[in-house]
């Protein structure tokens, strides 16, 4: 009742919504189901679709879905997250370690170019040398945006691509370290020997992620037998626990996403459980 009440009294779709989160879930999963079948009607990839729709939904649009409350904010940052995961959980490592070098080779180029364009453009826009770096390196920084799409194509397991998702973890880490020190130059409080414990951070993190989660993973799902429930539920735990962790240490989330997948990718294997991890990350995001 208080509802229609607030609806019949032309209340501001953000305040509803606000008081109301159910609202938009409801709506959103309307979008996610029909979107993608009015598209793929018309011949065109349903993402594009979903895209189209989150601009006219967004606050820049009707703004259905203000990107300031909880509900759209928790949304969006599980969406990245879960993405992130399944695309570390999809690599084949073995085949991964065999193209270790193209991925590294090509995260360096995709990296450094953007970044020197970056700087270049931004210096003769009159920007100082700092802050220049500073955009620059946000030019260079990349996110798997198109990887659902890639998904539902079925080509993940293409060589080209495994190197670009390798590649993006490699731009990603650096656009991080230049960005660590850009604060290191535009601070006066604030010194190399400062920050270096972030890296060092960073590096022990990684580490950790790669072996501890990889080596407990493996436990569990031995332990835990045919289980695919608990095992599932271990998996979800591990992305948001690891990205919880990241967030104390000021890591980018989507890195120690992609770091999770990677770290229970031998632990998972090819069975149910990833291929429930895979239709979840599919479907809802």
């Amino acid at each position: 009742m208080e509802l229609m009440l607030q609806v019949l009294a032309v209340e501001p779709t953000a305040q509803v919504f606000t008081k109301e989160p159910i609202i938009p879930f409801a709506i959103l999963l309307v979008v996610i189901l029909v979107v993608p079948i009015i598209f793929e009607r018309l011949r065109l990839p349903g993402l594009v679709g979903l895209v189209l729709s989150g601009v006219l939904l967004g606050r820049h649009g009707w703004n259905v879905f203000p990107a300031e409350t909880p509900t759209m904010s928790l949304l969006s940052d599980i969406g990245l997250v879960y993405l992130m995961f399944v695309a570390g959980l999809e690599i084949d490592l073995e085949e991964f370690r065999r193209k270790k070098i193209p991925a590294f080779g090509f995260g360096s180029l995709t990296f450094s170019l953007p970044l020197v364009v970056g700087v270049f453009l931004s210096r003769s826009f009159g920007y100082e040398w700092n802050a220049a770096i500073f955009i620059g390196s946000i030019v260079a920084s990349h996110t798997l945006l198109a990887y659902p799409l890639i998904n539902r194509l079925g080509v993940t397991s293409n060589a080209a691509v495994r190197t670009t998702i390798g590649a993006t973890v490699i731009t990603n880490l650096g656009a991080l370290l230049v960005l660590a020190l850009c604060l290191v130059a535009n601070s006066d409080n604030l010194s190399f020997w400062q920050v270096l414990p972030f890296f060092n951070s960073l590096i022990v993190y990684t580490i950790i992620v790669l072996i501890g989660c990889n080596w407990i993973g493996k436990e569990f799902f031995r332990r835990s037998g045919d289980d695919e429930g608990n095992q599932f539920l271990f998996v979800l735990l591990s992305v948001f626990l690891v990205a919880l962790v990241a967030q104390f240490l000021e890591i980018e989330k989507i890195v120690a996403a992609f770091l999770a997948g990677l770290a229970v990718n031998e632990a998972v294997g090819e069975g149910p459980v990833k291929e429930k991890v895979v239709f979840v990350g599919s479907i809802l995001f």
